[in-house]
């Protein structure tokens, strides 16, 4: 018993061994190295939200400029749409007083183009154009009206950038804004429906030459659009081909009926004159 007793007291506690071997085992942390990891977080973590801020400012200019040229479309569009209704009296008041008024209506739009053509410079024409192109449709339809009543011609593309050019602060003629193929054709596409309009007023003056003119020259579109609608190459064009055939179905109905009933007038008369002269 001694011996056991002797043997046990030698030997170490399990506990003991325990805790000096977590001793052992725990690792010391180097207090400089900790505060040197913390910087290198905090540096990176303001690295990142100042990237961040500069994405989030980026698309709250992007937006609010996008949301300016938007607006700014809608007026252009108001005023264009005021120059067609404006042109279309033609048949109800002289000519010179029409094309007057239109003439004070466009340098409104120009100032509005000139506001618009601030947020359009370089890349940003292309940027926007699906928010401008609305108010430049619109445009081009009105001064292609105009140029129907006065030269029964249609608008070319280069007549359009000589509207929109003005003189800047060095004395350089320009356009205020760019405009692309497809502003130009989608904005002749809406023509139609405004020939269409002054051809039903010439009905009620009477005007039959006005009718056929009207006649000729949607006929004339009509052909000239034909060739574009296979290549696909003009987003939206399709749906304003069908106001198109609308437009020239609508006309020729007019000037057929007007025929008719002047065809009928003179046989009338040339019977009541024979009739007359027996």
């Amino acid at each position: 018993m001694d011996v056991a007793s002797e043997n046990i007291q030698q030997q170490p506690s399990v506990s003991s061994l325990d805790l000096s071997d977590r001793q052992a085992k725990k690792p010391k942390f180097n207090n400089n190295l900790a505060e040197d990891t913390m910087e290198d977080i905090s540096a990176n973590k303001r690295e990142i939200l100042s990237l961040f801020t500069a994405y989030r400012d980026a698309l709250d200019s992007h937006h609010d400029q996008r949301e300016r040229v938007i607006k700014c479309s809608r007026d252009i569009t108001a005023l264009s749409k005021k120059i067609v209704f404006s042109l279309l009296r033609i048949t109800q008041v002289p000519a010179n007083s029409v094309f007057r008024d239109a003439e004070k209506l466009h340098k409104q739009v120009l100032d509005l183009f000139r506001k618009i053509s601030v947020e359009l410079q370089g890349s940003n024409s292309l940027k926007y154009n699906r928010q401008a192109t609305p108010g430049l449709q619109e445009y081009i339809e009105a001064i292609g009206l105009w140029t129907f009543l006065q030269d029964n011609t249609l608008i070319t593309k280069d007549q359009v950038l000589q509207r929109l050019s003005v003189a800047g602060a060095d004395g350089v003629v320009a356009p205020l804004v760019s405009v692309t193929d497809e502003d130009y054709i989608l904005g002749i596409s809406d023509l139609p429906g405004e020939v269409n309009r002054y051809c039903i007023n010439a009905i009620g003056k009477g005007d039959h030459e006005a009718v056929k003119r009207c006649l000729m020259f949607l006929r004339q579109m009509k052909e000239g659009i034909n060739l574009l609608i296979g290549s696909k190459s003009v987003r939206d064009l399709d749906k304003k081909v069908a106001v198109l055939d609308s437009s020239l179905e609508k006309t020729e109905r007019a000037y057929y009926s007007m025929s008719i009933r002047a065809s009928e007038m003179n046989t009338q008369s040339g019977c009541l004159s024979m009739a007359v002269d027996a």
